[in-house]
């Protein structure tokens, strides 16, 4: 049976380290959105670090998404959930992103309790990496 590739579930934090093409969910606050490039700036703040730090944040691209996204979901601080594919600019491209996300889907997490979000995604990842054998 042939289908879409399931998507793999992750923290923010983590995408850097999932392949190129990788399709992912996760989860982030709206901390930007530039109009001009149609990304959207998105962190959470998992694993937590020091106030001083800057939390992890990624790019993500909904240009293919304008027509349907809303106001809400560009909104600073909305929480939205994220499907979509890890990229990275060409070698020859002078950006400054080391990876960003091209988004298939954005919707609004609604009224989230982080605290269980992120407890629950953490056991489940742990769950999953020790089947694997890898943890």
């Amino acid at each position: 049976m042939n289908g879409p590739l399931p998507s793999t579930r992750a923290f923010l934090a983590d995408l850097p380290a999932l392949p190129t093409e990788s399709k992912v969910r996760f989860l982030g606050c709206v901390r930007t959105y530039n109009v001009h490039t149609g990304h959207l700036i998105l962190e959470h703040n998992y694993p937590r670090r020091k106030a001083s730090q800057e939390p992890p944040s990624v790019s993500v691209d909904i240009n293919a998404l304008l027509e349907t996204v809303t106001s809400e979901e560009l909104r600073v601080g909305a929480w939205v959930n994220v499907l979509g594919y890890v990229r990275r600019p060409a070698p020859a491209a002078l950006a400054s992103e080391v990876l960003y996300v091209e988004a298939l889907m954005l919707f609004p997490a609604g009224p989230v309790a982080l605290g269980e979000y992120e407890r629950i995604l953490h056991e489940s990842l742990e769950v999953e990496r020790r089947r694997r054998g890898t943890g």
